[in-house]
């Protein structure tokens, strides 16, 4: 299990990671309803006891959960053949045509990308746009998902959001309903401290999966980490330094663990994936770690 991050949620890649139920059917008992790693944690007698099972069968049980956890080894050829499957779908437009030329593409699924720039320059508003990207069907160049949005600075706006999807894309949205179903789908988290902004991360793997979330967004990291730490003080350096280190490194495994592109017309026989692009905004400081 190495290859996860210190701290991070494993994620098995064959089997639903938010419930241990879903790894074996004999785990539907009373007391184990929690995350894998939660399952492993327990000795051979808690198990016994949660489960109603023998010893030798915890012990099967134990290595089928083992195994569905444990990340599996990949070459270099199919890392590279991964990513270039289908590479427009690897990507999610902007609708901006000299940004999407400048980004060969547009924001890149499986990777972290920044937003920075002066203050009052619209990376808020180019995020609340990003959201509504991520909720249009396929056929128009959207991800067809849910949208993670955690707001640092309680600068996210509804009414913005329900008018750059009525300007933008008035023949879609032509209707309240429609408009009504969008926003149903961006997920709304207010979180204004280092340490919430760090356990909402943390909480994200579930979130990913039960909500079929193909978009997170933080804006921003900047704001809370000069809000707590002041880059005089050498020891708030070091906190501030390890905190963008976990947090960075939680957020690029969840990326590249949940993007994987489907192809249009695949020759084989894929099982539906989920595609997941991160954005976070920040300004010029660059308080945020690419």
């Amino acid at each position: 299990m190495g290859s996860a991050p210190r701290g991070a949620p494993r994620s098995p890649q064959s089997v639903d990671r938010a419930c241990v139920a879903a790894v074996c059917g004999e785990c539907a008992k009373p007391g184990i309803t929690s995350m894998c790693e939660d399952f492993l944690c327990l000795s051979f007698l808690e198990l016994m006891k949660v489960t109603g099972q023998s010893y030798y069968d915890v012990q099967k049980l134990l290595c089928k959960v083992s195994r569905a956890c444990a990340p599996k080894m990949q070459t270099a050829y199919e890392m590279k053949l991964r990513k270039s499957v289908s590479p427009s779908s690897a990507f999610l437009s902007t609708t901006l045509h000299s940004l999407d030329k400048v980004l060969h593409g547009g924001v890149p699924c499986g990777s972290l990308t920044e937003i920075t720039g002066p203050p009052g320059c619209g990376k808020t508003q180019f995020c609340i746009m990003t959201s509504v990207l991520a909720t249009l069907p396929v056929s128009m160049g959207g991800l067809d998902g849910a949208v993670i949005y955690i707001d640092t600075e309680s600068a996210f706006s509804a009414e913005r959001l329900i008018e750059i999807a009525g300007n933008r894309f008035p023949t879609y949205f032509d209707s309240e309903e429609k408009l009504l179903c969008m926003t149903r789908s961006i997920h709304l988290y207010q979180e204004l401290t280092c340490g919430s902004v760090l356990k909402r991360i943390m909480s994200l793997e579930e979130e990913i999966i039960s909500k079929k979330v193909k978009l997170v967004i933080i804006d921003s990291i900047a704001s809370v980490v000069r809000k707590e730490f002041d880059t005089k003080l050498q020891g708030n350096l070091i906190e501030r330094s390890n905190f963008l280190a976990r947090g960075a490194s939680v957020l690029k495994y969840l990326a590249e663990e949940f993007s994987m592109p489907t192809p249009p017309a695949p020759p084989f026989l894929f099982i539906k994936m989920m595609k997941l692009s991160w954005i976070g905004a920040s300004d010029s400081s660059g308080c945020c770690p690419a």
